[in-house]
């Protein structure tokens, strides 16, 4: 009588989901990444863990690569 929810089987709009990957990368380019680099430039952090530390905004750059190709 009563159907297993089977998970959600919704279609995103198009324009929707266009609209939120830009909104994203928008956050990710103009927010995180510069201030994670003020942050990692102020810490006075040397050695091997800033060599570390220092590829953190590269990831978050990748992260909003990989975002935009496996949405379209």
């Amino acid at each position: 009588m009563f159907a297993k929810n089977k998970g959600f089987k919704g279609a995103v709009n198009p324009v929707d989901f266009v609209i939120s990957i830009v909104i994203v990368v928008i956050i990710i380019a103009a927010v995180a990444i510069p201030t994670i680099q003020e942050v990692l430039n102020s810490a006075g952090i040397t050695g091997i863990p800033n060599t570390v530390l220092s590829v953190v905004p590269t990831f978050l750059g990748l992260l909003a690569l990989v975002m935009i190709a496996r949405g379209f």
